[in-house]
């Protein structure tokens, strides 16, 4: 039930408190008392009035308090938070500024809250908002750090901590209570105090995934034709010549000693002396001579077309001695 309303009026029912109040910022607060607003803003504790605590203590509240805020003019987003002190101005609270932007809340504006009973959690799925927050050396142990002046979290939301002078948005993506799971209209927010709670991780929301380098080609499968750096530097292969034409006539191929494997010394090759009709030299080669009893030529066709050499001079012996080069015993093959 709901009793009261903004002027400041208190509600009472069963276990259940309801009042509607004007909202400011905890910084106004902590500009007018003069105190730290980090130990204020970077919580969900709200400031509420003195009058507050005494119809909360006669509805025996138990411990902890859990206040629901919702905004009448959106009521798409609620939140659930804590409470810090009973100091604020009669029909005032005092609000950490995250969750007056979670709640779309300018200063001045009606908000209604309501006490809540809601389970202890098991297990929550929070989101870094930029990807600063995974660059820090240890992030589970700075949020769980700032998570003890937390009471609660609702899927949804988007809280703020502080670290080495810094501010960090965190939205909370999953919430699983630790017992029965939550009803249809249900709210789901759990509460984090005094609560073994998992945490996990999810990919902060500004973070884009890095392009894969494309692999790179083995060299057996690259084509031999694909010119490399150092081949168009060498330039195009010639083809269409032989590739002995290259070489250098000059050099020999084998100019290197050989040995025998008797270990005995290699002779000397016969070299035939120039000039003496050689295949080789020039000279004529006759098929199918015969020569005379003069000694003359008396037929064959010379194999090379090479001019005919001049006469040899005419010997100083007698021509009856020319027989006498011939002189010597014969043997028979049998």
């Amino acid at each position: 039930m709901f009793f009261g309303g903004g002027g400041g009026g208190g509600g009472f029912g069963r276990r259940t408190f309801q009042d509607s109040f004007r909202c400011h910022s905890v910084s106004l607060l902590a500009a007018e008392q003069q105190r730290d607003p980090a130990q204020l803003e970077y919580s969900d504790k709200i400031i509420l009035p003195p009058s507050c605590l005494e119809k909360l203590a006669h509805l025996e509240i138990t411990y902890p308090m859990i206040f629901e805020l919702t905004n009448p003019r959106y009521l798409q987003r609620r939140l659930h938070c804590g409470v810090l002190e009973f100091i604020a101005q009669e029909g005032m609270i005092y609000l950490p500024y995250w969750m007056m932007e979670n709640m779309h809340l300018n200063e001045g504006d009606i908000v209604h809250m309501k006490s809540a009973s809601i389970q202890k959690g098991s297990f929550v799925k929070l989101q870094p908002q930029t990807s600063d927050f995974i660059k820090i050396s240890n992030p589970k142990a700075v949020l769980e750090q700032s998570l003890r002046s937390f009471s609660a979290l609702t899927k949804g939301e988007t809280f703020r901590i502080l670290y080495n002078k810094k501010k960090y948005d965190i939205g909370v993506v999953e919430v699983r209570p630790e017992g029965r799971p939550f009803g249809p209209n249900e709210p789901e927010a759990v509460c984090i105090i005094e609560a073994d709670v998992e945490v996990d991780f999810d990919a902060p929301a500004d973070y884009v995934e890095p392009k894969r380098p494309s692999p790179q080609a083995s060299p057996l499968s690259t084509s031999p034709l694909q010119k490399s750096p150092l081949a168009a530097s060498l330039g195009a292969p010639k083809l269409d010549g032989d590739s002995s034409d290259e070489e250098d006539e000059s050099k020999k191929a084998f100019n290197g000693a050989g040995f025998r494997l008797d270990g005995k010394a290699i002779k000397a090759p016969k070299v035939s002396p120039q000039g003496q009709g050689s295949m080789l030299q020039g000279g004529d080669v006759r098929v199918g001579v015969r020569i005379g009893s003069g000694g003359q030529v008396q037929g064959g066709a010379a194999a090379a077309a090479a001019p005919a050499p001049a006469p040899a001079p005419a010997s100083d012996a007698a021509p009856g001695d020319y027989w006498s080069q011939f002189s010597g015993g014969g043997q028979k093959l049998r």
